[in-house]
């Protein structure tokens, strides 16, 4: 069944074919005339940061999926430095996000990957009619004066975040033009362009780490310009946490931007989903991926599968129970003293460190049995 596309938004179209060229031809220009001061390419370079940050931080983990709680300084830094990125008002984004997250690969996903690869990353914007967009699923967001406040005002704060101060702030070194174009169209450009491909190569290249049921990937690549957002299988599975790189390694400054928030007093009650809820999703993926393999490897599989996820309930109950006893006050405690206390917990770390182990061990056995079946 053939989807119809709206009108061409021209405005829109007109916008995103002259602003990549006008970046591109003005930047050259500059660059052979030696008009582009080193401060300027260090001021595209911060602003690119705080402006990509305050999408993946702000408009998204933050207002789209409400991962963490924070106070209006935030919220205003938010809200002035996620206009300079040009993507929209923080309800014009969410509501759109949301949108995706709810209806995802259907005709009603705003950037449906099902209708094309350039559908996602920039021709439904092209196609935007801003008329039939539905606020009814951010009525949370409205709630806050500043999101309001951003949204009346848009169009104004916007040009003067994206254009006007970097063009002003440029005028310290003497170079006002290098600013407007540089740290202003050409970076505009290329956050456009690295947030888009989270819509469009993130859902056609990568691994499908931890649900088979929907076309987001996980891609690594990808994190290292969209300040971490590259992880999308792990986010459209696990929306609710505020990271997407959950592994030490995985390279996700929205993550580290968000925790120090916390650790600044700035943001708290920060969602994140368990490691055995993780590593339950991980397998029931890799579990999924073996349907087309022969029916005589189930039996042995199913069995590993199956005590992969009892231990893992196992070690949950575990985890739950050391966590209540932790909190609870030490006359509560099973009605023991100090000392009964703390020794009871001991042996629950003690019980919980064997479990790991022995998870960690019965997870290679599994991976190597995966590895019989499908070969390396």
């Amino acid at each position: 069944m053939s989807h119809k596309k709206p009108p061409i938004n021209w405005p829109l179209t007109i916008f995103f074919t002259l602003t990549p060229l006008l970046a591109v031809v003005g930047t050259i220009w500059l660059i052979t005339n030696h008009a582009i001061p080193a401060q300027t390419w260090w001021l595209a370079a911060i602003l690119s940061l705080l402006s990509g940050l305050s999408i993946t931080a702000g408009y998204h983990r933050l207002y789209s999926h409400k991962t963490y709680k924070t106070c209006w300084p935030v919220d205003l830094y938010f809200a002035l430095f996620g206009a300079c990125s040009y993507q929209g008002s923080v309800l014009e984004w969410s509501t759109d996000h949301r949108n995706h997250h709810r209806y995802v690969d259907t005709p009603k996903d705003p950037y449906n990957i099902n209708q094309g690869f350039w559908h996602a990353h920039l021709d439904w914007i092209l196609h935007l009619d801003h008329s039939t967009r539905d606020f009814s699923n951010v009525e949370d967001l409205i709630q806050n004066p500043i999101i309001r406040l951003q949204h009346r005002f848009y169009p104004y704060i916007a040009a003067f975040m994206c254009f006007g101060f970097p063009t002003l702030v440029a005028c310290l070194w003497h170079a006002p033009l290098s600013g407007f174009i540089v740290g202003g169209l050409l970076r505009m450009v290329a956050n456009h362009h690295a947030t888009f491909c989270i819509n469009s190569v993130c859902h056609v290249f990568g691994k499908r780490t931890y649900t088979l049921e929907q076309t987001a990937r996980d891609n690594w690549f990808t994190a290292l310009f969209t300040w971490g957002e590259g992880f999308h299988n792990f986010h459209h599975q696990f929306s609710a946490d505020y990271r997407n790189g959950i592994r030490w390694f995985h390279f996700d400054p929205g993550k580290w931007m968000v925790a120090t928030l916390r650790y600044l007093g700035l943001a708290h009650d920060l969602k994140r989903v368990d490691d055995e809820t993780i590593l339950k999703y991980k397998l029931r993926a890799q579990a999924a991926a073996l349907t087309n393999q022969p029916e005589e490897s189930f039996p042995a599989i199913r069995a590993a599968h199956q005590t992969l996820l009892t231990k893992l309930t196992t070690l949950k109950e575990l985890k739950t129970r050391y966590s209540e006893l932790k909190t609870q006050s030490y006359l509560t405690r099973m009605q023991n003293t100090k000392d009964a206390a703390t020794e009871t917990l001991r042996n629950y770390k003690k019980q919980i460190r064997e479990s790991q182990k022995e998870l960690k061990a019965l997870y290679e056995a599994w991976l190597i049995s995966i590895e019989a079946v499908t070969g390396p």
